[in-house]
């Protein structure tokens, strides 16, 4: 760099060429300390360079019909590449919120669930079979991670991947304790009528099929419990899927009979697929408490105190069954979408009856049977149906 001796050498120059001359030495000044700063902070990882994701792709996000055309693995699930792009970006992260996922996030909430992330408040529709494969073809990639051990995406992405599983929450609770629907797994959608038994008995995936669904058909049992095991480690996305079963819980209550039957069930055996739907919601939430344990113990999530109060500001309330036979048949897309029934309340006291999972399971159901006048023996067998699951699902992580 020159020195200040030298630059007096140059005799008297005029006021403009003197300042051009001084800023161009204060210029490669500050370049000379770029180029020895950011080795620096690329060998520290605390690179904050990062990349602006195309337009093309950002447009995505706020077109949910493209967004499933352009991410659809087909049938087949054999046209991956598009999504693996989107989930797993080569280079710099990209600019779009605070860890580079807030994009791919949003894109993903627009393809699998029909609405954009700012437009989630409005009414469901039922899913297409575009929208089912792309879910199908998220789970298939990030349970298995990036080296088969398991899913390992960053939590920026789980309340958006919370989303999703929350607009398919029949699915999801389903497929946590049941496993895929069908022997085969060569499809990742069935419809509500393919679903149903021969001898009409019922539905294979939904007790009371809309007849215009398409669900999605998740690969394996395992990683769609690993999966949702790590989303619960995100306050924001514990709440968003324990809302949508809760939901689901009192609007699969509310369309039993007066005798805790579905209805067109026998009943020498209808009984146990009552109880097989009330078990599915008690190892659903089982699961999340589970996995809000194992969060806190491996470090994914702060203390338990923290974690329980920030569950409670996202959480959207508390659901209760109507006190009357619901006859209704709405898309499975629209459970998570019910409104609350009630405040969660404020405070410690609030944050700590909500994340008892048993209270809140058994508040609901205890109401029902009482206003429903289910009897006693029966509510009394649901019940301990419900219990027996609930600590099984506590022990399973």
């Amino acid at each position: 760099m020159p020195s200040l001796d030298r630059v007096r050498a140059l005799g008297p120059l005029r006021g403009a060429s003197r300042r051009t001359l001084l800023t161009a030495l204060a210029g490669a000044a500050a370049l000379a300390l770029v180029a020895v700063l950011v080795p620096v902070l690329l060998d520290g990882r605390e690179e904050t360079v990062c990349r602006r994701a195309p337009v093309r792709a950002r447009a995505l996000a706020d077109d949910p019909e493209r967004a499933a055309k352009a991410l659809d693995p087909g049938e087949d699930v054999a046209r991956t590449r598009p999504l693996k792009r989107l989930l797993r970006p080569g280079g710099h992260p990209l600019c779009e919120g605070p860890d580079g996922t807030a994009l791919a996030g949003r894109t993903l909430v627009a393809a699998t669930t029909g609405r954009t992330a700012e437009d989630q408040g409005r009414p469901a529709r039922p899913h297409s079979e575009r929208a089912v494969r792309v879910t199908h073809a998220v789970v298939l990639l990030l349970g298995e991670g990036h080296d088969g051990h398991g899913p390992d995406f960053p939590l920026g992405l789980a309340p958006h991947l919370a989303r999703m599983f929350a607009s398919y929450i029949q699915d999801t609770s389903r497929a946590m304790t049941h496993g895929p629907p069908r022997d085969d797994q060569r499809r990742p959608t069935i419809s509500d009528r393919e679903a149903e038994y021969p001898d009409g008995s019922g539905n294979a995936v939904t007790p009371f099929p809309s007849g215009e669904d398409i669900h999605v058909v998740f690969p394996d049992i395992e990683q769609a419990q690993n999966l949702i095991g790590r989303l619960a480690a995100s306050p924001r996305a514990f709440a968003t899927l324990y809302d949508a079963e809760r939901a689901r819980f009192a609007a699969y209550l509310e369309r039993l009979t007066d005798d805790a039957l579905e209805p067109g069930a026998k009943t020498e055996y209808g009984l146990s697929g009552t109880e097989s739907e009330l078990e599915q919601s008690a190892a659903f939430v089982a699961r999340l408490m589970a996995s809000r344990t194992s969060a806190l113990a491996n470090g994914l999530a702060s203390s338990p105190d923290a974690f329980d109060r920030a569950v409670l500001r996202h959480t959207r309330g508390l659901y209760h069954a109507a006190d009357h036979r619901v006859r209704s048949r709405p898309s499975a897309a629209t459970l998570a979408q019910r409104r609350p029934d009630a405040s969660p309340g404020t405070g410690g006291r609030a944050a700590e009856q909500l994340m008892d999972g048993r209270i809140q399971l058994f508040a609901v159901f205890d109401a029902w049977a009482k206003e429903r006048g289910i009897p006693p023996g029966r509510a009394e067998r649901l019940r301990v149906a419900i219990d027996w699951r609930y600590v099984l699902g506590l022990r399973l992580i």
